[in-house]
């Protein structure tokens, strides 16, 4: 496209705010003194990177759209139009507010445009550029070839880079102002003669510029080594003691240099010279250079009064115009307006700044002025400067409100038109004043007000001085205010990273566990020393009462200090301390000083208020643990006082990380009430064996870890009718609450078929499995059955195991002589659940007296660093270690060897061991 006119929708009602020539103005201004594209690429870049986008560029608009800088564009595009996607910063510019458009194509404010019909553009976020006019000169844009959501908190980010951007801009402009403002100060120098000398105190040596030399009649710029060496050479013998006199003052009391003395020239003309200079001190304070000019006042010093004033004048107002070029901070500019205001023959002076659109009348005062109000009234703080209503009762406010310039050289008539004047007439004997605006592109940024304490009419080049400083102030406080503004974002933007670091970080330790005590004692590390020097976090429980759960500070060896005073506070507080407060109302409760009359009310135990004295805090807050409109507990956060108070933000981020740890508080209490639920369930079903004649049962059985779910592991045993033992231990598949009560259905089933039938194992086993299907119990088992049977005719006290397998581990026999092995008879037979048709066979053994048989669920021998072959051998070393131990030691020992405290999977085990022999 041409220009922005030709990408502009049709249709948007009322004027076109593209065409506008005062817009227009702004926008060209700012576009001719943009230096190059890399600090908009950067900034470009740093928006890319911050909302994940693939295309970011700058864009102005002046009669014609032009792209200054970017990110991810074709190359040439720099410079040149915005093509296909100027239409839609074009909307931005024309809306002069933010864009936010997730699914172009489905926009029917855009969904025709070239930019978006080519594919090019599928989702767009647009941010107007204001300047500092108040005018929309262009759009920060970041757009992408796919649809997507933009959030607040990106919308928000780049209207701040926006504002980066803008700043620059302005920056730029300045600094070309400046410029050219300098090359007048230089060809006025040169004009009217004007040398600069510089002594270097550290090592003696001056130097002079071309100038100066001149002056001397000397013809090119030189050094000297010292000040001995220019008295010698170019000064007359009488007037040493009074330049050498000069310099010592200046330095002692690092001020001003002014002397008049003559000039010994090679030629042999005596020439009379004005010397002025200023004292310029290092980082520690001491004295290192000497700035100066000199000037030729041979043929002043003949002239009227008036002429050496104008002379003067000149040389102060370059002194003053380059302090304000080097001024680096707002709170620098007080000093050099004094010293403006005595280039016009002034007393004193100050310097009034608007806030920021909007913002208030900040009123700076230095020198004599700042000294009188400081003695008269030191109740008044003018550290931050003195804040003015925006109104006309005093001429510095009338100036900065209505953009006019004041000039008024009688008392009398000052206190007339502005009555509010009359303390201020008799508080610093004022005669005449003038107060002229600051003005930046026609925009007021405050007032440059001048103080007479003697008779003063403005005569002469007064009023043309005055407007000159003024630009020059103006310039300073717009360069500085950009500068401010531009740190500013950069800090917010710091705030906002760290603030979403801090809480992804609470995110990740609080689901790093279900264990609530872990949870909160991480929690406690995480936001000390992040947001204060000590914290502690109490819980309710069922019965809404108070429980220290977690504290610490930021010296680990004082954390028992903090442990001490918690369990103090939660033994003795009152229904007015903090941590009540917060459960009851489930608001946050703001200590922005810490009132002892309150800590005594909240405390009413002398000793706990000593703990709580002895840990030391000036300021704190108090937040809710909140769930679901349920309070839990409370995040007590308190700062020492050379910390000072926590700040909105970090109030903000408090109060959001108490609703998370809240909700995770919640659900692992939710989670325990389940677990224990389904423990208890499963334990119920879990009956204590029968003793039969020939032999010892011992069972145990093990959850898994907190943290992890719920099993269907079983045992049981019982005597059938006939007398035989049934030995009997299984798994449904699955690890919840479903999983423990279709194993309770599987065991009952089992018991029942088994106890009724007196069937064989495998008999049992298919009957089950046809019960399993039949009933829809809609799952899944492995399960071993085994019956102790006495070997008939046989008098020695064995037993025959017989038993049969549906998918589950085999058993492990600790024969009477300590070998070991696994009664695995052929391979297992098909799990339960899956085919009743299947036929199950019987294995059996016979088991001399003395023999141990270990039925185990597969959570025994299979974990996750481990695969089950080489966890059953293991087994079978660990059984073979166990010789001679009681059956349940044997257990025990087994368990203790081959469970890990952190299992993710249940174990039950049981054991039979047959009476030994005689």
């Amino acid at each position: 496209m041409a220009g922005a006119a030709s990408t502009v929708p049709p249709g948007l009602p009322g004027s076109d705010p593209l065409t506008d020539p005062l817009r227009v103005a702004a926008a060209r201004r700012l576009l001719l003194e943009v230096p190059g594209p890399a600090a908009f690429d950067r900034l470009s870049a740093l928006a890319a990177r911050l909302l994940d986008v693939g295309h970011v560029k700058v864009t102005l608009f002046t009669d014609r759209d032009v792209v200054v800088g970017g990110h991810g564009l074709p190359a040439g595009v720099v410079g040149g139009p915005a093509l296909l996607t100027g239409a839609l910063s074009a909307i931005t510019v024309r809306q002069g507010s933010s864009l936010r458009i997730s699914s172009a194509a489905d926009d029917e404010r855009v969904a025709g445009l070239p930019a978006v019909t080519s594919g090019e553009v599928r989702s767009y976020l647009g941010a107007p550029l204001l300047a500092a006019s108040g005018q929309v000169v262009g759009a920060l844009a970041g757009y992408d070839a796919a649809p997507r959501e933009w959030s607040d908190d990106a919308e928000e980010l780049l209207e701040q880079l926006a504002a980066s951007v803008v700043a620059e801009l302005e920056l730029s402009a300045a600094q070309s102002a400046v410029g050219t403002s300098r090359a007048w100060l230089e060809v006025a120098l040169e004009a009217s003669s004007v040398g600069i000398w510089e002594r270097d105190l550290r090592t003696g040596t001056i130097h002079w510029d071309e100038r100066c030399a001149a002056l001397f009649g000397v013809d090119s710029a030189m050094d000297h080594e010292s000040l001995d060496q220019v008295l010698t050479e170019h000064v007359h013998p009488e007037d040493h003691a009074a330049v050498e006199e000069a310099m010592r003052v200046a330095i002692e009391e690092r001020g001003d240099y002014t002397v008049e003395f003559r000039v010994r020239r090679e030629d042999g003309v005596a020439r009379w010279v004005l010397a002025r200079g200023r004292v310029v001190a290092d980082a520690s304070g001491a004295p290192a250079r000497v700035l100066g000019t000199v000037l030729d006042v041979t043929e002043a010093r003949g002239q009227a009064q008036r002429r050496l004033t104008a002379v003067e004048r000149a040389a102060a107002i370059a002194e003053v115009a380059a302090e304000l070029a080097n001024a680096a901070r707002l709170e620098d500019l007080a000093d050099v307006v004094v010293r403006a205001a005595h280039v016009l023959g002034a007393q004193t002076g100050a310097l009034a700044i608007v806030d920021g659109p909007g913002g208030p009348l900040r009123l700076h005062m230095a020198g004599d002025l700042a000294a009188t109000v400081r003695e008269q009234h030191p109740e008044i703080g003018l550290v931050d400067g003195v804040v003015l209503p925006m109104d006309d009762a005093l001429p510095v406010q009338y100036a900065a409100r209505r953009g006019r310039r004041l000039l008024l050289s009688d008392p009398a008539e000052t206190i007339a038109r502005f009555p509010a004047m009359a303390g201020v007439v008799d508080l610093v004997g004022l005669r005449a004043l003038a107060a002229v605006p600051l003005r930046v592109e026609g925009r007021v940024l405050g007032t440059f007000l001048v103080v007479w304490t003697v008779d003063h009419d403005f005569l002469g080049d007064d009023v043309e001085v005055l407007e000159a400083l003024a630009a020059q102030i103006a310039l300073s406080v717009s360069r500085l205010q950009a500068d401010a503004e531009r740190a500013a974002a950069v800090a917010a933007m710091a705030q906002a990273n760290e603030r979403l670091r801090l809480l992804a970080e609470a995110g990740r330790v609080l689901s790093g566990t279900l264990d609530i005590n872990q949870q909160i004692g991480r929690l406690a590390s995480l936001v000390v020393p992040e947001l204060a020097d000590w914290c502690w976090i109490v819980v309710t429980d069922e019965q809404g009462r108070l429980h220290d759960v977690a504290s610490s500070h930021r010296d680990a060896a004082r954390r028992s200090e903090v442990e001490e005073y918690v369990r103090a506070m939660v033994a003795t507080m009152s229904e007015a301390s903090a941590a009540r407060r917060v459960t009851t109302t489930g608001s946050p409760v703001m200590l922005p000083v810490i009132d002892w009359d309150d800590v005594a009310r909240a405390l009413p135990d002398a000793g706990a208020r000593e703990r709580f004295a002895r840990l030391g805090a000036g300021s704190g807050v108090a937040v809710p643990l909140v769930a679901r409109g349920q309070v839990l507990g409370a995040l007590g956060l308190f700062t020492r006082e050379e910390r000072g108070p926590l700040g909105d933000r970090e109030v903000d981020t408090a109060v959001e990380i108490g609703r998370r740890a809240g909700l995770a508080l919640h659900q692992a209490r939710l989670y325990g009430q389940q677990r224990e639920l389904a423990d208890a369930l499963q334990r119920s079903m879990l009956t204590e064996p029968p003793q039969p004649e020939h032999g010892e049962i011992v069972v145990r059985y093990v959850p898994a870890a907190e943290g992890a779910e719920i099993g269907g592991d079983w045992y049981d045993a019982f005597l059938q009718r006939g007398g035989a033992t049934v030995l009997a231990i299984g798994d449904v598949v699955g690890h919840d609450t479903r999983a423990a009560a279709a194993m309770g259905q599987v065991r009952g089933l089992l018991r029942g078929i088994s106890y009724s039938s007196g069937g064989s194992p495998a008999e049992v086993l298919s009957e089950l499995d046809r019960a399993v299907q039949g009933l829809a119990l809609d799952t899944m088992a492995t399960a071993l059955v085994a019956h102790l049977e006495p070997e008939p005719g046989d008098e020695t006290g064995r037993v025959r195991l017989r038993w049969a397998n549906a998918g589950h581990p085999p058993p492990a026999l600790l024969a009477s002589d300590g070998s070991v092995v696994l009664l695995e008879g052929k391979q297992a037979d098909l799990l339960l659940g899956v085919a009743p048709e299947t036929v199950r066979e019987d294995h059996v053994a016979v088991l001399a007296p003395g023999s141990t048989v270990l039925l185990y669920t597969d959570g025994l021998v299979e974990r996750r660093d481990r695969d089950i072959d080489a966890g059953t051998q293991q087994l079978l070393e660990v059984l073979g270690d166990c010789e001679g131990l009681p059956l349940g030691e044997l257990c025990d020992r087994v368990l203790e060897r081959m469970f890990l405290p952190d299992a993710e999977d249940d174990v039950a085990v049981l054991a039979v061991r047959l009476h030994p022999e005689g």
